[in-house]
């Protein structure tokens, strides 16, 4: 995997560090609804109607530099295979190892255009808020403290 340097990325985590509070508030929540109105006919196919600021998020994020089209080859690389080996390698991470938590960001967030329930699912389990809280924790060890 390409050592990614997070400090060169301070910038567009700091943008991102603003959907914490929102991403705290909303973890364990569904972050959209399934649109099913009954009134429409048989033939409707419901769909997903996401949060604006989860849309406004992953809008964001998508395009940072913290995303990675290869994030496969790092979930590969580290046996990634459920949420719970996610959880577990974000607090693991350190500095040099940033890339896994680009690689975590991206499988969300990429992956979320194909297959919509990621992005929600990411809010609710606290994917994106740990990953986003340990990219702040791995920028202080090398800075001043974030705001």
């Amino acid at each position: 995997m390409k050592e990614f340097s997070l400090a060169e990325h301070r910038d567009e985590v700091l943008q991102l560090l603003t959907y914490v509070p929102w991403l705290t508030k909303k973890a364990g929540e569904k972050a959209s609804k399934v649109y099913n109105d009954n009134n429409l006919s048989k033939s409707t196919i419901p769909f997903p109607v996401y949060d604006t600021m989860l849309l406004n998020f992953v809008n964001e994020a998508g395009k940072t530099g913290l995303i990675d089209k290869n994030y496969v080859y790092a979930y590969s690389e580290h046996r990634i295979r459920t949420v719970q080996d996610e959880k577990r390698i974000i607090e693991e991470v350190g500095v040099k190892e940033a890339g896994i938590l680009v690689a975590i960001l991206s499988k969300y967030v990429l992956g979320g255009m194909t297959k919509g329930v990621l992005w929600s699912q990411a809010v609710e389990e606290g994917v994106f808020l740990a990953v986003l809280l340990r990219m702040k924790k791995l920028l202080e060890i090398w800075d001043s403290p974030l705001a």
